[in-house]
């Protein structure tokens, strides 16, 4: 079944939602009728509560009106006019807009959620969606408006999400098939974020400690072996090698506290390492024949013996 909508709201128009305004009227036409001999034009609206209470406000309120988007600071009837709905509130707003914006759509009306939210969240956003008779598509935005606009990649989960994606990538959009289990994508997103945020707070510590040191450079210089097999492969031969080597990161962890503690750095991550190398030791998974696992069979001795739910 084609996809062809001819009204989009937008529910935000911050960042990501004035981005997607900006591609969308640069790049798929979406200001006046898209070819001749059309009846109805296509065209894009926007809800942002924001607009006009401040100077921010009052700025996205003048930017969309730069480009022909119809802007409102509430949920009104003309939103039951979109046959797409774009959902680019704070993720603590999301489920707040998917209540407000249920009730006004039309049947069968596609509701892409760019909310950052956990999987939960994004099941929940979905009930209130259903319950209005649209149609949910879970989306992770896995880049950055500001410097990639539109063409943030995009992962899209959801019983209609194949749909969804043909038409994004037609219309500027950078969009990915994850699969039909909505929320999947959202998940997706969080468990990246923990490798990369704590990837980056462990930066923090390390090179302040590297730079107080004078040896910011020849740290830097020596994580060729990380290079060499690209992050996820390195990050997967950390977590096989686990499992054997646990006890011997774990005591050097301890002498790396200790050295930014002696540079005056609180070993606020090297700590929290420390502890949990402390609970694979305490665990006793180190095998007899110290043969490194595949990373399957790492991944289910860690979640069955080490790493257990509250």
């Amino acid at each position: 079944m084609s996809f062809s909508p001819r009204v989009i709201a937008l529910l935000g128009f911050g960042e990501a939602g004035s981005a997607i305004a900006h591609g969308l009227t640069a790049e798929g036409g979406w200001r006046g009728p898209s070819k001749p001999g059309d009846n109805a034009p296509r065209r894009v609206i926007a809800i942002d509560t924001a607009l006009d209470k401040d100077a921010r406000g009052t700025a996205l309120g003048k930017a969309a009106r730069g480009l022909d988007v119809a802007i409102s600071d509430s949920y009104t009837e003309a939103l039951g006019e979109a046959d797409l709905v774009i959902c680019a509130v704070q993720g603590e707003h999301a489920l707040s807009a998917a209540r407000s914006a249920a009730p006004l759509l039309k049947p069968g009306a596609h509701y892409l959620d760019l909310c950052t939210v956990t999987g939960r969240m994004s099941d929940e956003d979905r009930a209130e969606i259903e319950k209005g008779a649209g149609r949910y598509v879970d989306i992770a935005v896995m880049g950055g408006f500001f410097k990639q606009g539109i063409k943030a990649p995009m992962l899209v989960a959801g019983e209609d999400a194949a749909e969804a994606v043909a038409w994004m990538n037609d219309n500027g959009f950078v969009a990915t098939l994850l699969g039909p289990k909505p929320g999947s994508a959202s998940s997706v997103k969080m468990i990246r974020s923990t490798l990369v945020k704590g990837l980056e707070a462990l930066g923090v510590e390390a090179l302040v400690a590297a730079q107080r040191q004078g040896i910011l450079d020849e740290v830097l210089g020596c994580l060729g072996d990380a290079d060499s097999m690209g992050l996820s492969g390195f990050i997967t031969m950390l977590v096989q090698t686990h499992v054997v080597h646990a006890h011997r990161r774990w005591e050097e962890m301890g002498l790396v506290a200790q050295t930014l503690r002696e540079t005056g750095v609180d070993p606020l991550m090297t700590e929290a390492i420390e502890k949990s190398h402390r609970r694979t030791v305490d665990a006793h998974i180190a095998p007899a024949d110290g043969q490194v696992p595949s990373l399957e069979d790492a991944l289910a001795i860690l979640s069955d013996k080490v790493i257990r739910g509250r």
